[in-house]
């Protein structure tokens, strides 16, 4: 059913704000899952693939766990990430939906996991210095998540570094609890690529002594607001990276929007993404106008029940059908928000429900649901 919208909103603005500047660009020539989990394979062997505090898989040792070959233990986390990643590529198969990815009671779609890695691979090749890849055996860099994480996040970041044949290092609750212990982190993993929320990064400034960062190239900042002291900050820390911000929900596989990196906050919606800014009778509101933001498109996570047939028609409680779209579903986020005069979506701090707070153990399946583990197979709930 269609909405209304103000009377003051002309014709043109109507069009920006439920397609225009609503949607990303469309999705096109997506790669399967099968095809990036194959590029793995000719990466060299003994290249670490991924990594959780005292634990390693190398690229070996995960595809020989993918073969079906069970050689020791890499502790619960990586152990189970490979499972995971084995009945990502059955479900891409058959087109089953992984219920294990997404906030509680939803799942994933192959499809949706498959967009979130190319965006991902396509976000992680944008840098200022020249990239040594190989074709054959892709690229030595080092990609670390150190961010609160669940089982989608560390699977769509591990899709992404197969294909590139990168490493991917996934950060412990203790080591992004204390930011001398991240940049210890990140030094002596030779981070490259390093995937943080601003008020994580934003710590380095009360460190006594500044760090010094050489080997990252790129910072990818999350959250909904970016301190205006972020930018130049980690161009300190790592002279010649680059930078983007970018927003995320749970109710999303991947990354739903980006944007420079300047102190503004904003962001556009990312290809096959969706973002709608509405009041409380779900009507459109004008640039400059705060409302409650919606997001849908190709990653939306899809609620279990109902879906054998089409994947379809229910989601969550928080999900609404699209008002200005014959098909598709919207979540809302949590998050208050306004577009401005131009075309961009800026977070309105004081509005918003933090996304970390969202996305809490409460509502997320993380690898603590599926393979509680102690000691220094440590944090799930809090990875």
């Amino acid at each position: 059913m269609e909405r209304a919208v103000p009377e003051n909103l002309s014709t043109v603005e109507r069009s920006r704000l439920a397609d225009e500047w609503a949607d990303g660009v469309e999705l096109y020539d997506l790669p399967s899952v099968a095809s990036l989990i194959e590029s793995g394979r000719r990466v060299p062997s003994v290249r670490t693939a991924i990594r959780c505090g005292g634990h390693i898989l190398t690229y070996a040792e995960l595809y020989a766990r993918l073969d079906g070959a069970r050689i020791g233990t890499a502790g619960p986390t990586l152990d189970d990430l490979a499972r995971l990643l084995s009945d990502i590529a059955a479900a891409a198969q058959t087109g089953a939906l992984l219920a294990e990815l997404g906030p509680a009671g939803t799942g994933l779609t192959p499809g949706a996991v498959a967009a979130a890695a190319d965006d991902r691979r396509a976000v992680a090749a944008d840098l200022r210095s020249p990239c040594r890849v190989d074709r054959a055996y892709g690229s030595p860099d080092v990609r670390l998540l150190a961010t609160h994480w669940d089982t989608t996040d560390a699977s769509v970041e591990l899709l992404a570094a197969l294909a590139d044949g990168a490493t991917l290092v996934l950060s412990t609750a203790a080591q992004r609890g204390d930011i001398a212990t991240l940049a210890d982190l990140i030094a002596t993993s030779a981070a490259t690529h390093v995937v943080a929320t601003a008020d994580t990064l934003a710590a380095f400034a009360d460190l006594s002594a500044q760090p010094e960062l050489p080997t990252v190239r790129r910072w990818d900042v999350l959250g909904t607001g970016c301190p205006a002291v972020l930018p130049g900050l980690l161009r300190e820390l790592a002279p010649g990276s680059c930078a983007g911000f970018a927003f995320t929900t749970s109710d999303y596989a991947g990354v739903a929007a980006r944007g420079p990196l300047d102190g503004s906050g904003r962001v556009r919606p990312i290809p096959g993404a969706r973002l709608l800014v509405l009041d409380d009778t779900l009507a459109l509101v004008g640039p400059g106008a705060a409302g409650d933001v919606y997001l849908g498109g190709a990653a939306l996570a899809i609620e279990l029940a109902d879906t054998a047939s089409d994947f379809g028609s229910d989601f969550s409680t928080d999900s609404i059908a699209d008002p200005f779209r014959p098909v598709g579903r919207l979540a809302r986020t949590g998050a208050r928000g306004h577009w401005t005069a131009d075309g961009w979506l800026v977070f309105d701090m004081a509005e918003s429900i933090d996304a970390a707070v969202r996305s809490g153990a409460a509502d997320l399946i993380s690898l603590a649901d599926v393979a509680p583990g102690t000691g220094d197979d440590l944090d799930y709930a809090a990875a």
